[in-house]
């Protein structure tokens, strides 16, 4: 079950608009404008990706269901 605040959204909501930023690539710089995430869910976690479409570069987040760090 999720807790949604007075605005409306979840956690994982407010995260995934955080991710809908415009993603700069840690390895060359390049602003991807109008990239996205692709997430996948497995094992009791969700997994954003974001490949750089310049040099390849993969920018991976991990978020986990499980308590654990």
């Amino acid at each position: 079950m999720s807790v949604r605040r007075p605005g409306g959204m979840t956690a994982l909501d407010r995260y995934r608009e955080r991710l809908r930023e415009t993603p700069t690539c840690l390895e060359c710089g390049h602003t991807d404008e109008g990239g996205e995430w692709a997430t996948t869910f497995r094992s009791r976690r969700l997994v954003y990706r974001h490949v750089c479409p310049r040099c390849g570069a993969t920018d991976r987040r991990v978020f986990r269901l499980d308590g654990t760090e």
